[in-house]
């Protein structure tokens, strides 16, 4: 997989999580077609670069949202 891939499919969950709810990665891979892997990898992305938070669920899945900072 090449980074420039990663980087787009990162571009696409960020679109996704930009609703202001958090989702699964199954979530994610339903809506937007893209594989386990190339969800987590955009995940990781995204990780790194501070704009998603990771939580777990009451059933140990985990949960992503985006984090929104304001500056004044």
């Amino acid at each position: 997989m090449e980074k420039r891939h990663i980087g787009t499919n990162a571009g696409i969950i960020w679109n996704l999580l930009s609703n202001k709810q958090s989702w699964t990665a199954k979530k994610l891979s339903e809506e937007t077609g893209l594989s386990k892997k190339e969800i987590y990898t955009a995940i990781g992305w995204l990780a790194r670069e501070d704009k998603i938070e990771i939580t777990k669920t009451e059933d140990g899945k985990d949960d992503f949202y985006l984090i929104i900072e304001y500056y004044f």
